[in-house]
């Protein structure tokens, strides 16, 4: 057995450990062999350190086995071709043992993949539900009441048609409008995040996308007191990518700014920075308000489709901004700083669209 040979080296090396250590200290007792002696000594020390180093040996692969649970290495294995017949049984259960945990993690990692999935289905259905139930629910109730305003004889008649039935009946059937061009929008919007087409690569001046840009926007700020400003980190940036589609992801980042700063008791103030990380090998643009901010529990919400908590808002905008990026291989998130401002973050992986500074 492994253990019985373990014992074995073991008592052997405690048996030259006290030989050795023996003689060193007779020969340095006796003064007669003091090289002897120390050397000895020596000897025996570097015994005990071997000793050591054996004994820690399974220690040290089971602590590597148990980091390799933990962590997230998928590479970790013991050797199988060690010399003892007992050691191979042993490292080859233990990678068993490891295969089969790895396949269990990456099980629950599928599962909680479905799980998010299905949430995030649930929620879209949610919305849909709600929005479209919201559409038709008056255009139904007020389509039945302008029937009974001109059936004869239906128990809902309301008599003569006079100047305050006409007058109702504009009033209802321009609701009914509203309701309907409201769902050819909501429609349109869905239309343009499910059929979003890929991007059509081509290089272009960052900065000149983005002064662009702003110039839409500089009459609102103007009027809105909005104080703006634009940082850039480099000289210029060319990027190979779609500028079209780049171009709306910026132009829903600075909407939502103003929206979010349009009740603002205080100035408002939204800036722009431009950053090329050589180390995560990424380009960020950041928009960053000063308004109220995301509400708690929200982060993720907002860039569910047609979620909003903007009145009037189609929650199309944050979705579909995400979904261009991420079709550009980067990513679109949120959070906040350490002054608590809000911030929009645009990354733009350098490959595999090409970003030259």
């Amino acid at each position: 057995m492994f253990s019985v040979r373990l014992y074995i080296r073991v008592l052997a090396y405690v048996a030259a450990i006290v030989l050795f250590a023996g003689f060193g200290v007779a020969g340095l007792a006796g003064g007669r062999a003091v090289i002897f002696g120390a050397i000895s000594i020596i000897v025996s020390l570097v015994i005990v350190a071997r000793l050591v180093y054996a004994l820690n040996a399974v220690n040290r692969r089971v602590r590597l086995f148990l980091d390799s649970i933990t962590g997230d290495s998928t590479e970790f294995s013991f050797p199988e071709n060690a010399s003892g017949r007992e050691e191979r049984l042993l490292h080859r259960e233990f990678n068993r043992v490891y295969e089969r945990l790895a396949a269990h993690r990456a099980e629950e990692f599928e599962r909680e993949l479905a799980r998010k999935e299905y949430e995030s289905w649930e929620k879209l259905m949610h919305v849909l539900t709600h929005e479209i139930m919201n559409s038709i629910s008056p255009i139904v109730s007020l389509s039945g009441t302008l029937q009974s305003y001109f059936k004869p004889g239906a128990d809902g008649a309301h008599g003569p048609i006079d100047d305050a039935v006409i007058s109702k009946t504009v009033r209802a059937l321009e609701t009914i409008r509203c309701q309907g061009e409201h769902l050819i929008y909501f429609t349109e919007a869905y239309r343009q995040l499910a059929f979003l087409k890929r991007p059509e690569p081509a290089p272009f001046s960052l900065r000149e996308m983005i002064d662009a840009t702003v110039t839409l926007f500089a009459d609102e700020m103007a009027e809105c007191g909005v104080k703006f400003s634009v940082s850039f980190d480099r000289s210029d940036v060319v990027v190979f990518a779609d500028e079209k589609m780049l171009m709306r992801v910026l132009i829903n980042l600075l909407k939502n700014s103003l929206q979010a700063l349009e009740d603002m008791a205080t100035a408002g103030e939204i800036g722009l920075t431009v950053e090329v990380d050589d180390c995560r090998r990424e380009l960020c643009v950041r928009v960053t308000d000063n308004g109220p901010g995301i509400p708690d529990g929200l982060a993720d919400e907002i860039f569910i489709p047609f979620f909003t908590t903007k009145p009037g808002g189609s929650g199309i905008g944050l979705s579909l901004s995400r979904q261009i990026m991420r079709m550009h291989g980067g990513d679109l998130t949120v959070g906040t700083n350490y002054v608590g401002r809000t911030v929009f973050a645009a990354r733009l992986p350098l490959e595999p669209f090409r970003v030259r500074c």
